[in-house]
Order: C-alpha cells, then sequence, then structure tokens
C-alpha cells in the first residue's frame, strides 16, 4: 500500500489554524476519539462532549458537518466526499489524511489506526446501518479485530449498539434492553454473563450457532466475561414482544 498523504488546511479566511496539537497533546493517560463514518445516523450529544478528538471517516464529513462536529482529522481515500467539505474542514483546521483508493484497509481501519496512533484509549463509532450486505458484516468484523483488544469500543450501528468484548466488559444497558452475544473469529470459551435473563456461567458459543440472540437486561450494567475469544454484544431496540423466541 502507498504511503497515505497528510495535508493541512490553505490559509482561509477564519485563519484555519489547527486544533490538533492543542487537543491531542494533553499529556494525559486516556485519550477518547469519536470517529464518524459515513451516513446520517445521529451522534450522540455525550459522545461528543466527552471525545478528546474527532475523526471523520471519508463521507463521514458530512455528517459531522451537518451536526456542527468539527473534525480534527478526516480519513480514507475520498471517494465519498466533495471538494467543497474538505475545502471547509481544512478551513476549520482539520488535517486531511489521504490514501489511495487502492489499499489493503478499509476506511474504518484507517480510522481506528490513526486514533491508537494518536494514543486513544477509547473509541465511540457512528456507522450506518443498510447499504451494502458486505460493507456491514466488513464493519462488524472489523470492531471485533483482536487487533483493537486494547482500545475500549463503543459502536452506535443505525439504532443498534454494538461493544466489542475480549475479556470482562460492563455494558451501559438499563432493564428491558435488548442483548444477544455473537461469537466472531472462532469459539468465544468459557462466557460467564450477569444481569441477563438468559445467563450464560463458563459456556462456549460457537461462531455458527444463534443461541445468545434475543437475550434480555434484567439489572442495570449487565457483565459479559469470558476466557478466550472475542464477543460482539448487540442491543438492539426492544421488540414488542418481550424476550423473543431464542435463549442465551
Amino acid at each position: 500500500m502507498k504511503e497515505s498523504q497528510l495535508t493541512q488546511g490553505p490559509i482561509c479566511p477564519r485563519g484555519g489554524s489547527s486544533r490538533w496539537p492543542q487537543r491531542y497533546a494533553r499529556g494525559v493517560t486516556e485519550q477518547t476519539a469519536l470517529i464518524v463514518a459515513a451516513g446520517e445516523s445521529l451522534i450522540p450529544g455525550h459522545w461528543i462532549d466527552e471525545a478528546d478528538f474527532v475523526i471523520a471517516v471519508d463521507g463521514g464529513l458530512a455528517n459531522t458537518q451537518a451536526q456542527s462536529v468539527e473534525a480534527d482529522l478526516v480519513v480514507g481515500d475520498m471517494d465519498s466526499v466533495n471538494d467543497e467539505q474538505l475545502e471547509q474542514a481544512k478551513c476549520a483546521g482539520a488535517k486531511i489524511e489521504r490514501h489511495p483508493a487502492t489499499k489493503d484497509e478499509s476506511d474504518l481501519e484507517l480510522a481506528l489506526i490513526a486514533a491508537v496512533e494518536r494514543g486513544a484509549t477509547r473509541a465511540r463509532i457512528v456507522v450506518r446501518d443498510g447499504g451494502r450486505l458486505d460493507h456491514a458484516l466488513a464493519n462488524l468484523t472489523v470492531l471485533a479485530s483482536p487487533r483493537w483488544a486494547g482500545l475500549e469500543i463503543s459502536a452506535l450501528v443505525g439504532s443498534s449498539q454494538v461493544w466489542p468484548v475480549h475479556d470482562k466488559r460492563t455494558l451501559p444497558l438499563q432493564p428491558g434492553d435488548h442483548l444477544s452475544l455473537h461469537a466472531v473469529g472462532g469459539s468465544a470459551i468459557g462466557i460467564t454473563s450477569q444481569g441477563v435473563h438468559y445467563a450464560l456461567k463458563g459456556e462456549s458459543l460457537d461462531p455458527f450457532v444463534a443461541r445468545a440472540i434475543a437475550n434480555v437486561v434484567k439489572t442495570a450494567g449487565p457483565t459479559i466475561q469470558l476466557d478466550s475469544g472475542v464477543l460482539l454484544a448487540i442491543s438492539s431496540p426492544t421488540p414488542a414482544s418481550g424476550c423473543g423466541d431464542a435463549q442465551g
């Protein structure tokens, strides 16, 4: 893969000085990155407030601009963003990291790499649902990659919340919320879940079964723990029918 091109914005009437050095070089051990991919999903206000820096993923720049969220960095091959949007971002102080269209990583992967390189320990990611099925599946598997095991990832995919679980995780859910667990990349071993209607106790999940879908939270802040493997914990809007037809 060719090296990316990192460019700084032009001289703009408003100045266009980069916010990045001030926001990134805080000298703290924990950083939260807000990563916004393409789509029109609403960016949660508390995610905006807690972000130390904002990364727009290619066409996600349009979403940040539509919601008056200033991106510090724009990453991607720029096939889904126009020159006017890029110029607006540059004038607001953003850096542009342009990658070739022929590359090994997806734009979301490149954004995660950029976040880690800049010291992020947490990533809040807004990803659209719908669109191409292959892209949607790739985004979920990218989020679950062991490569990001040291990064606390929370994602909003349309109206669903997604959390990769590599060891132990407490989920910000309330009683009655829907919860599904999916093994990714191989079997997940030694799973224990607490605070859910159908609890697992040191059990395993195979990636090709649907056993742990359609669960329901019993107590606030359910916890999921496993000995090895990777899980995706997914909470979608609760169906009117309640617990659903599958146990976990």
